[in-house]
């Protein structure tokens, strides 16, 4: 959720978000992170990701392996060639071991909002160099498909977690976590 409106701001362009078991409400710190930041979130509501809505997008942003693994496993290995990793998904993985490429959730984190918005800053950066990215500028993204052959050894599958999908002729990109 934030990254897509995070994106939405930053870029000015659509984003979606859809979760891999939403709740019925957003995450009341995520309103409060995206607050600070300027951002209204207040009538978000949670959406399940499914197949057709990653077809309307151009590229799917995921928050960490695992669920980068179960979305290709649920919805179809073909989305590999648009799915990223949104931690760094301009290079390619080596290693999973360690939840590298994972992006620490700060919803469920209790403290002040000023303070998770401090940590979790470098996430503006990230939205704007995939803007970049997507409109042929800066570093090019290194999709799934370029290493499946890892993600086959990610365990660790949570049901739990979050797709945020946005739009352009890349207009429709997915987030994911």
């Amino acid at each position: 959720m934030i990254a897509a409106y995070l994106f939405r701001h930053i870029a000015g362009a659509p984003a979606l978000s859809a979760g891999m078991e939403p709740g019925k409400l957003p995450a009341e710190r995520a309103v409060e992170m995206l607050a600070y930041w300027g951002i209204d979130a207040s009538a978000h509501r949670p959406r399940q990701v499914d197949r057709a809505v990653c077809d309307q997008a151009g590229a799917i942003f995921v928050m960490a392996a695992p669920y980068l693994r179960r979305l290709l496993i649920e919805y179809g290995e073909d989305l590999a060639v648009k799915s990223y990793l949104f931690a760094d998904p301009f290079t390619r993985p080596v290693c999973f071991a360690h939840r590298e490429y994972a992006v620490i959730d700060p919803t469920w984190d209790h403290r002040a909002a000023c303070d998770l918005c401090a940590e979790h800053a470098w996430m503006r950066d990230r939205v704007a160099q995939i803007n970049e990215a997507m409109h042929g500028q800066g570093r090019p993204l290194v999709p799934a498909a370029d290493y499946l052959d890892l993600l086959t050894e990610v365990r660790g599958i949570h049901l739990t977690g979050l797709a945020q999908l946005t739009g352009l002729p890349w207009e429709r990109r997915i987030w994911a976590n």
